[in-house]
């Protein structure tokens, strides 16, 4: 893996031609990231709805018998 000191001096090198392609390259890729992140997950676009139905089942962590030998 290459530092970002190599990268730079490598980069420095190339034609100029060639750093505008590469600053391009990095600026598209950025965006694409960005965009990426933008997109919310599964859970952030049902958290609405998290927890809203009741399934009649009690909470089984408030049972004794459940909770038998968890953490051992």
């Amino acid at each position: 893996m290459s530092t970002l000191a190599e990268i730079e001096t490598a980069a420095d090198a190339l034609p100029l031609k060639q750093q505008r392609k590469l600053l391009e390259h990095l600026a598209a890729k950025l965006e694409q990231l960005r965009k990426r992140k933008a997109v919310p997950n599964l859970h952030e676009r049902m958290k609405d709805f998290c927890g809203i139905v009741d399934s009649g089942i009690p909470d089984l962590a408030t049972n004794k018998k459940h909770m038998e030998g968890f953490g051992r």
